[in-house]
């Protein structure tokens, strides 16, 4: 599929003795970021995490409390602080390399370390754009490798015609509107983090002296329930953030639960207590009850409010709604014996569907699974999204590094 790459003419360049960068600005899912071309950026990872700060409107260094990205693209929450970098695949199974930046609006530190179901929508659109895959009327499959976690994801997007605009008809919870729609499948999501469903070994285990079930699928998850916490998941996210003492133990039964899990670095390193408690992306934690009625009538077998961790998420983020839907389904799980209406596995491998309710409304994942050797199985997990282009073209990088403005040294000013 893979053909040559335009751009539509967008290359780096020096306007008026400024650095400016091509950038994609883009919507896939509930979330938002900036899709980058890799032969675009700095070899040397210096430089390249300062263009990406910058470009944001995160610190260079250190912390600064409040900060609203005002001076970059982000939007001052992390659902909207991502930044994918693409490539071509050299990989026979791929079509493309995706590369996740995750920012957080006050720190300079970039966790490299997660993939974003959601924002993976957005790829195979800016694929087409650029020349990276090449789109045929009918079904197209676009095969993304995700370098942060190893995992395979192929991508169902619906080509036209030449000169036809693209279906736009998809709707989502959480989003206003219909868009056009790309149906997403992990391939062996399991383990993409420890290596392991389960990485603790045990479908339960007790943290602060609470259950609690930690599930590796797409993304490493501590799954509580609500009740255990005095709450019911039907809490706004901005009341659950408000409440420090929730917050505290929810932190504190996190970091027992990173430990467990052995949670790394991207280095390899195991994190430590520190490391875990200040982590903006793993694990991610979860509180879940049952359906209230009127959305089991929507389909939903549990509720859920999901945390990033460090912040309360304003609807579900799809690998975690993954992860969960795993959970749901495996034998002995908090989030098991709390779903309701959900089909057991079977000895043969089979598609389950799993609703969960959330702030924006009823995420649907589908889990293939299966027990089979006394073990459960889970070759695969799908969602649908909706993504978009919000804009695309040059961003001003304003009072560059010579480092930075080093490694565009061949470039002429205009």
């Amino acid at each position: 599929m893979a053909g040559g790459v335009h751009f539509l003419g967008l290359t780096p360049r020096i306007m008026a003795g400024i650095l400016e960068i091509p950038v994609y600005h883009m919507r896939g899912g509930t979330s938002t970021g900036i899709v980058l071309f890799d032969d675009h950026l700095p070899a040397e990872p210096g430089p390249r995490k300062e263009l990406i700060r910058r470009i944001m409107g995160v610190p260079l260094g250190g912390e600064v409390s409040g900060n609203r990205q005002i001076t970059g693209l982000g939007r001052g929450i992390p659902q909207s602080c991502k930044v994918f970098i693409v490539r071509g695949s050299d990989r026979e199974d791929a079509d493309i390399d995706s590369t996740l930046a995750q920012l957080a609006p006050a720190k300079a530190e970039i966790d490299w370390s997660v993939n974003c179901g959601n924002m993976s929508a957005a790829l195979p659109l800016f694929a087409s754009e650029v020349g990276l895959v090449k789109l045929e009327p009918g079904p197209n499959v676009v095969r993304i490798f995700n370098t942060n976690t190893d995992v395979l994801t192929n991508a169902v997007i619906e080509g036209t015609e030449p000169g036809v605009a693209m279906d736009a008809s998809t709707r989502i919870p959480g989003v206003m509107g219909a868009w056009p729609g790309i149906q997403l499948s992990l391939l062996e999501p399991a383990g993409a983090k420890t290596g392991k469903l389960l990485p603790t070994g045990s479908a339960r285990d007790v943290f602060d002296g609470l259950a609690a079930s930690c599930v590796d699928l797409a993304v490493p998850m501590v799954i509580l329930s609500a009740s255990d916490l005095g709450k019911t998941a039907s809490e706004k996210p901005e009341e659950l953030d408000a409440d420090a003492s929730f917050k505290d133990r929810l932190r504190r039964i996190w970091i027992e639960a990173g430990l467990a899990m052995r949670l790394t670095r991207p280095d390899g390193v195991l994190m430590t207590e520190d490391e875990l408690a200040k982590s903006e992306t793993i694990p991610k934690i979860c509180i879940v009850a049952p359906p209230a009625e009127t959305e089991a009538a929507q389909g939903a077998n549990i509720r859920v409010r999901y945390f990033t961790p460090q912040d309360g998420h304003k609807s579900m983020a799809v690998t975690g709604g993954a992860c969960l839907a795993a959970g749901c389904l495996i034998p002995g799980s908090v989030a098991h014996e709390i779903g309701k209406g959900l089909a057991p596995l079977g000895a043969e491998l089979a598609e389950h569907r799993v609703q969960m309710a959330n702030p924006a409304g009823v995420l649907k994942s589908t889990i293939v699974a299966a027990i089979l050797n006394g073990d459960v199985s889970m070759p695969s997990a799908s969602y649908e999204r909706s993504a978009q282009v919000l804009l695309r073209g040059h961003v001003p990088i304003y009072n560059a590094s010579p480092e930075l403005l080093g490694a565009y040294t061949s470039l002429s000013a205009a």
